[in-house]
């Protein structure tokens, strides 16, 4: 059973994703590293995480990765050398991207609140046709690992298994992310 209960059913899907990411990650662990950001110290516990610790990290409310969405046109940013030599990582990436899509087409709060996504990106996403969202997933370095500034929430996320210290968790993933609030609710 989760430790966070979803408040509306979009959750569910960002925490299946979330699960879907650090498997990726969990079973290539140098790249987790140097592809998408994850910080060396937080590698380790990544790498040696049971099922039950994915688990428990993946029920985090928000995604635990991030979509760097790039401002040219899908066909400009297109790496199929990379998607190539890492089919997974293509597979992963669509995965994200199509999910993203679908929440910001069906409306914006999802995407903003669970996957921490401006208003450019939810415009973007939401105008972009599936073929769009194809090559996107083309891209490289448009999934990185969220919090990549706090790795400290990286071991407690894979670590942490008391009560208190998963509350505590769960108030930090509830928190609005400074960046996406209305300039007028900042002063």
């Amino acid at each position: 059973m989760s430790h966070f209960d979803p408040p509306f059913p979009a959750l569910e899907e960002v925490r299946q994703l979330n699960r879907l990411f650090l498997g990726f990650l969990r079973s290539r662990p140098a790249i987790a590293a140097e592809d998408f950001g994850l910080s060396r110290s937080a590698t380790e516990p990544l790498a040696s995480a049971t099922l039950e610790q994915i688990d428990r990290a993946a029920s985090f409310p928000r995604a635990l990765f991030r979509l760097h969405l790039p401002q040219e046109s899908p066909g400009a940013v297109m790496d199929p050398l990379g998607a190539a030599r890492d089919p997974g990582r293509r597979v992963l990436q669509l995965t994200l991207l199509q999910s993203a899509w679908h929440l910001c087409r069906s409306g914006g709060y999802a995407a903003r609140l669970l996957l921490r996504l401006n208003d450019a990106e939810i415009k973007q996403l939401r105008n972009a046709e599936m073929q769009d969202i194809v090559l996107l997933s083309l891209a490289a370095d448009i999934v990185r690992v969220a919090f990549d500034d706090f790795d400290g929430i990286w071991r407690e996320l894979l670590m942490e298994s008391r009560p208190e210290q998963r509350r505590r968790l769960l108030l930090f993933g509830l928190q609005p992310d400074p960046s996406l609030l209305p300039a007028a609710a900042m002063a």
